[in-house]
């Protein structure tokens, strides 16, 4: 039923895949162990100074409340200090919560073995944000999903090699080989479309969003509480920038409105949210007028993106000319020549070639006569 190379070739994957897992854990294992025991830095603590009444009496300085240092600090030391501090990102917070793991916790490891770099993670991981997959794990899950699929069609694979005959040996070996490509390539093509129609859709709802921003604040609400008041109107037909505003005003109540904007703006890039970001960060700190502002912005934007609408339609005049060529003028020439083809083939099927050749004889007698 199959060949000792067949089962060569698929012991040999086999063992490779299995070898480069080990590899990786043993190495993973490895660089928690010398963190761990990597030895802490002593940091020399200065030695505080003490205040007497005597000494501040016998000193040249007049001991008056302007010249007394209650809080001395050194200011070397502090910036070596924030220096030391690491950079830390939202999602390498660790949580304490595993529910949302696909596989339990096993997911964590397996999500390890999945080969990617750390600015194709960090490519994946803004792709799953921009495309609305806020979970605290997602990038994890999303990893795992990707091997644990690539893994099982090896292994469906590698057993219908085994039970099938040998005349399936060379498809199967391809669909081995093509298979886990596609099965690697699809889930991060799904998710970014998924954050293409997302980012279609905020663009599609600022210029709305903004008419009622625009009509909120001139009523003399301030601009927080006027994205709370429209977060809810918003929902029901642009369901992903009423997410993303909801963000934006939970991470304002945790911190600033400014960082909030510019979290926002980082998230979804598009050309659109960076300007409305930038325009409230700016009134908020210049302290502009916000009606007038949001007044000629929206403007703007309409104006905007009826040119990008003419643009697109401009271009699809040249985009219609191949399928029309290709697709289109066959079916015509088809349906214009198809009854002319039909009747010709019967014309010589029914002996027209006969009276064809007898009337070209004809036409050579009469020739020679004359």
């Amino acid at each position: 039923m199959f060949t000792p190379t067949t089962i060569t070739i698929f012991y040999a994957l086999c063992g490779a895949i299995i070898l480069w897992m080990l590899v990786r854990i043993i190495r993973k294992r490895r660089n928690n162990q010398s963190v761990e025991q990597q030895p802490e830095e002593m940091v020399a603590t200065p030695e505080k100074e003490s205040y007497s009444p005597s000494a501040a009496s016998t000193s040249t300085t007049p001991a008056t409340w302007e010249h007394r240092q209650l809080f001395r600090t050194d200011s070397k030391e502090l910036e070596g200090a924030e220096q030391n501090l690491p950079h830390i990102e939202a999602g390498e917070v660790p949580s304490m919560g595993t529910d949302d793991y696909v596989f339990g916790s096993a997911t964590p490891a397996l999500s390890e073995m999945m080969p990617e770099s750390e600015g194709r993670r960090a490519q994946t991981k803004k792709e799953l944000q921009a495309a609305g997959y806020y979970q605290p794990h997602a990038l994890q899950n999303f990893s795992a999903i990707r091997y644990v699929s690539i893994l099982g069609t090896l292994l469906f694979f590698g057993v219908l090699l085994i039970i099938s005959p040998e005349r399936f040996e060379i498809p199967i070996l391809l669909g081995m080989l093509l298979v886990p490509i596609l099965v690697w390539a699809v889930p991060f093509l799904f998710v970014s479309g998924q954050a293409s129609d997302r980012r279609s859709e905020i663009e599609q709802g600022i210029p709305d969003m903004l008419d009622m921003l625009n009509m909120c604040v001139s009523q003399g609400m301030t601009v927080p509480h006027a994205l709370k008041k429209i977060i809810g109107e918003l929902g029901k037909v642009y369901p992903a920038l009423a997410q993303e505003l909801k963000i934006v005003m939970e991470q304002a109540s945790i911190g600033t409105f400014t960082q909030a904007l510019s979290n926002f703006s980082k998230r979804i890039d598009v050309p659109e949210v960076h300007s409305f970001s930038a325009l409230l960060i700016q009134t908020d700190q210049m302290g502009t007028d916000v009606t007038s502002a949001l007044q000629e912005y929206s403007d703007n934007m309409r104006e905007s993106l009826q040119q990008r609408a003419d643009e697109k339609a401009n271009k699809a005049t040249f985009k219609l000319l191949f399928p029309t060529v290709f697709c289109l003028m066959p079916a015509i020439y088809i349906f214009l020549l198809g009854p002319a083809i039909v009747e010709l083939s019967d014309f010589f099927h029914s002996g027209g070639r006969d009276s064809l050749n007898s009337t070209t004889d004809l036409f050579q007698q009469v020739g020679t006569q004359q």
